[in-house]
């Protein structure tokens, strides 16, 4: 843990559904304090008909209360110079604020006071339900107009069909506009419950008093229900393109990895960050520096609870795009096949720990990381153990697993012009 600061967790009795799990960080230096909420439901936890819930409730969330309207929370923020924000995404949805320590309403006060407004007793108006329809398919439209993320739509579909894993969070065209204000209702009093809920704070966070304003603030919020979740159990399609006239051609590489609890997560975590991770990486030396074929070429990873998947991205001219798939098949190949090096192996376990220090620089990264561990792992992993743990894996551990992951053929999505 670093200098300064200690990590605190309250959670309630066993078997008790009766308040939210509490979780803090106190930095003795710090002069601002971010305090969020991890709701535990998520784009998965959707049924088909009302795909993209999570992510229209968490819109509505900011629209006012019974007792604040929406230009008054916004007033409120603004006045500390803070922010006050919210996302979306497969398993979870977060709500957060972040504001300077003092001020005449207490950093901490005002922060807790207002999400746990907007979380507990929000308004969702009918005029506001159609307001932000609207900003909801505008947004669709958006996403839809931008090949980088359309290419990821694909690639998931393809790897998770007919699951909801497969699905875009934001929901469909068709279910964002069917969704009715009695649905929204109904799932934000099924869902937005303890034990579902988990507050995290870092800062200048004072953690009794936390856990009372949170005890207090969510008292009603009990006798919730987690998600049932089943695994995906369809095998992957083994490809999917959408020509569109764009000037690029935009390749998704994916294959089906290792769900967040699997113990060989950190062995792949590094294998997949010397195939595509940093600017040493094998796919941008090869892909960007010796060949030239593409500004932007990645791999990253994402772990679910039943389920991962490990993806690269790049993007070339079209008529670059058949050696660009040969030079990264043939890169994955290699690394299925022979693994990393040793050498290869110190960088990247070095490259983590440095990126450890410097992701939690800020209270903002130090809240997030306690919201997720807790609500995702039901546990904050201490640094040191997380670096430990790191500092076991073995070059055999990663090039067992890489082979593991990456010797089914690839999925690939593919987004541009007809070639």
């Amino acid at each position: 843990m670093a200098t300064g600061s200690v990590v605190e967790l309250s959670l309630p009795e066993h078997g008790s559904t009766a308040a939210p799990s509490v979780v803090s960080e106190r930095m003795t230096d710090a002069h601002s304090v971010s305090i969020g909420v991890w709701v535990g439901v998520g784009g998965r936890d959707e049924a088909p008909e009302i795909a993209g819930a999570s992510h229209f409730l968490e819109h509505l969330l900011f629209k006012g209360t019974e007792e604040r309207s929406a230009r008054s929370i916004a007033e409120l923020v603004d006045a500390t110079g803070g922010e006050m924000n919210a996302f979306t995404a497969k398993e979870y949805t977060a709500y957060y604020a972040r504001v300077p320590a003092g001020g005449s309403q207490g950093g901490q006060e005002l922060a807790v006071s207002l999400l746990a407004d907007v979380l507990s007793t929000p308004a969702l108006r009918s005029a506001d339900v159609e307001t932000e329809r609207q900003v909801i398919l505008e947004e669709i439209h958006l996403q839809a107009d931008d090949p980088d993320d359309v290419v990821f739509e694909l690639l998931y579909e393809a790897l998770f069909p007919a699951h909801p894993l497969g699905r875009e969070v934001l929901g469909s065209v068709n279910s964002v506009t069917t969704l009715d204000r009695e649905e929204i209702v109904a799932f934000h009093d099924q869902w937005y419950r303890a034990p579902n809920l988990v507050v995290a704070a870092a800062g200048a966070v004072d953690h009794d008093r936390l856990v009372e304003q949170v005890y207090a603030a969510f008292d009603g919020r009990d006798s919730g229900e987690t998600p049932v979740r089943n695994p995906p159990v369809s095998l992957p399609v083994s490809a999917r393109r959408l020509v569109r006239p764009t000037e690029a051609v935009h390749l998704a590489w994916g294959w089906q990895g290792l769900s967040r609890n699997d113990p060989r997560r950190h062995a792949l975590a590094i294998g997949v960050h010397v195939l595509g991770g940093g600017l040493s990486s094998r796919l941008f030396q090869t892909v960007r520096e010796d060949r030239g074929l593409a500004y932007s070429v990645f791999a990253s990873m994402a772990g679910y609870l039943d389920a991962g998947v490990v993806s690269v991205y790049a993007g070339t001219a079209p008529e670059r795009s058949e050696e660009l798939k040969r030079v990264v098949a043939e890169e994955v190949a290699e690394v299925a096949a022979h693994g990393i090096t040793a050498e290869e192996l110190g960088i990247a376990r070095a490259g983590f720990e440095g990126s450890i220090l410097l992701g939690l620089e800020g209270t903002g990264s130090r809240m997030s990381r306690l919201g997720t561990s807790q609500s995702l792992l039901g546990r904050v992993i201490p640094l040191e153990e997380y670096v430990d743990l790191l500092r076991e894996v073995t070059l055999d551990e990663v090039n067992a697993v890489l082979a593991a992951v990456l010797t089914p053929e690839a999925t690939v999505a593919e987004v541009g012009p007809e070639t």
